[in-house]
């Protein structure tokens, strides 16, 4: 059980289930199969925005308000180089994915594993680096003005698309995880944002894995 001290370690969560989704789910692609191609794209483009979008938060936001604390910032250099390794990881493994919809075939599957495991490895161990060397910094300041200022700022950035984020963090999450996303969640925010703004998600994102 993961102890959760901020919703920072509940979204990596969802990262992990989400590159162990795709492995497995490439791992049995069916040759030929445009349809299941075409939905493990759509799947990809979700997962490729929601990572853009949290390690582009923490470098706008999140980690120029802890520069205005007295935290000991040492690690963020080396997390901000590792945020440059995976975007280039994530770069070739959409652009794998987008080969596999393009010719939904068994070769290109096993490329786009490979693509997706070579990612996984980098964001893993990134996300491992984050929450032994910065998570408890961050746990420690997040009552301090200037990262309280940063949180608002993130959800007023990601309100459009938060009733999904919200149903993909629920997606297959342990009640560790489920539990962290309510400290940081009031259930009736959780409840408004999924169940009538994540609509999508419900639709276009679950079925996929459930399919599989």
């Amino acid at each position: 059980m993961t102890e959760h001290l901020t919703m920072n370690t509940v979204v990596h969560a969802a990262f992990r289930r989400t590159i162990a989704r795709f492995d497995s789910a490439l791992a049995s692609f069916p040759d030929g199969s445009q349809q299941r191609a075409d939905d493990l794209k759509r799947v990809w483009d979700f997962f490729d925005q929601e990572l853009h979008h949290h390690h582009g938060y923490e470098e706008e936001f999140f980690w120029p308000a802890l520069q205005q604390t007295d935290a000991d910032l040492s690690a963020v250099a080396e997390l901000d180089s590792e945020h440059d390794a995976m975007r280039a990881a994530l770069d070739l493994a959409t652009a794998a994915m987008a080969a596999l919809k393009a010719e939904p075939a068994a070769p290109n599957a096993a490329e786009a594993r490979t693509a997706v495991a070579n990612l996984g490895t980098v964001l893993l161990n990134h996300l491992a680096h984050e929450e032994r060397d910065l998570e408890p910094i961050s746990a420690a300041y997040q009552d301090a003005p200037a990262m309280k200022a940063a949180l608002s700022q993130v959800k007023k950035a990601h309100f459009k698309s938060m009733g999904n984020f919200v149903e993909w963090l629920q997606d297959g999450a342990d009640e560790s995880d489920l539990e962290g996303m309510r400290k940081e969640l009031p259930p009736p925010v959780i409840f408004l944002f999924g169940k009538i703004a994540g609509r999508r998600y419900r639709r276009e994102i679950a079925p996929v894995w459930r399919s599989a």
